[in-house]
């Protein structure tokens, strides 16, 4: 990146921001660094003394008239950006986008029905068949709305785009995980894939659980999949503590990890946890609570249909700028459930 000279002409400034929103994801690595109050090495802070400039300008002066904190915001949470719980989803779904005014069809992943029988030559036998069925998403459509008050722009400058920008993205993708993970979990009522706790209590998870969980995804596993536990961290943590797991990784388990965040493995299974804190707005988290998630590869379908939209209202007089992330639309269905299992804590 170019030395950035910081100038005090609007004009400059506007023009700085628009090329910097030309390097694909940078903006936003440098808003998670200014929220969580990391070290910011000297191109991130000149990234964020230009866009502190920016805002503070726009709170002195209450004009905005292109937008622009609006279209920062959006490039922000556009750009494609590492997140481990929406990797971990990418290891479970398979993954589509498309247009607004789009409609989806997921198929079920075909499983090998077909029946060999025995006979003479020239007969015929009974006819079986592959499983084609096609499936329609659940789609839902999440929304946030805010406000930046004149005097936060003032004072805070860029931290307070970069609160709203990756706050914004997280709330949005926390009510789609939760989302997701809940249709998982209604997905599996019963069978040999929904395993009663027998001994396991609280956060503590018995053996014989666990195995049976590990038992069951191995023998779902096709070549090419890696099986993997989940749950919340009290429960993933619970796992690994179990003799039977081990930070040996293979290369792919590596791979995993560096990737996934996925750091130990219980009997096959790759082991990954979710915060016990954060929490979607109905206030449900972001994975079921007593419950210990395992799949085998694919279970499913997620799409996302459209493109997010960020608007923005500056009011003078009550001086704040109101904005309104929309247009946060996704699809989802479990069309393979055999492919997952859970222990049903007590």
């Amino acid at each position: 990146m170019k030395k950035i000279q910081i100038g005090g002409i609007k004009m400059a400034l506007r023009t700085e921001v628009a090329e910097l929103m030309n390097e694909s994801g940078r903006i936003y690595e440098v808003a998670e660094k200014v929220v969580g109050k990391c070290n910011l090495n000297t191109e991130d802070k000149e990234i964020a003394q230009v866009v502190d400039a920016f805002a503070k300008e726009i709170g002195k002066t209450g004009n905005d008239k292109d937008c622009e904190i609006s279209q920062l915001i959006l490039k922000t949470i556009q750009d494609p950006v590492y997140d481990k719980p929406d990797e971990i989803i990418s290891m479970m779904f398979n993954e589509d986008a498309i247009g607004e005014f789009d409609d989806i069809e997921f198929e079920k992943a075909p499983k090998n029905t077909l029946l060999a029988y025995e006979s003479a030559k020239g007969d015929n036998v009974r006819k079986s068949y592959i499983d084609g069925s096609v499936l329609s998403p659940t789609w839902k459509h999440a929304q946030v709305e805010t406000e930046l008050t004149y005097g936060q722009l003032r004072r805070n400058g860029f931290k307070s785009i970069a609160n709203a920008a990756v706050f914004a993205k997280e709330a949005l993708d926390n009510k789609k995980i939760a989302d997701i993970f809940s249709a998982l979990d209604a997905a599996l009522a019963s069978g040999d894939n929904v395993i009663t706790a027998t001994g396991s209590s609280g956060a503590a998870i018995a053996i014989a659980d666990a195995d049976a969980l590990a038992l069951y995804v191995m023998d779902m596993l096709e070549s090419g999949d890696q099986g993997f536990a989940f749950g919340l961290n009290k429960y993933a943590q619970a796992l690994a503590k179990l003799q039977g797991s081990n930070s040996y990784m293979s290369d792919s388990m590596k791979d995993a990890y560096n990737r996934y965040g996925l750091a130990k493995e219980y009997n096959g299974l790759l082991i990954g946890g979710f915060s016990g804190q954060k929490k979607a707005a109905d206030g449900a988290l972001l994975v079921p609570d007593k419950r210990l998630f395992a799949v085998a590869g694919r279970v499913g379908s997620i799409a996302t249909r459209g493109d997010l939209r960020v608007y923005e209202t500056m009011d003078n007089n009550k001086e704040k700028v109101s904005l309104k992330f929309t247009g946060y639309e996704y699809g989802y269905k479990i069309t393979n459930p055999e492919k997952a299992a859970k222990i049903v804590l007590s």
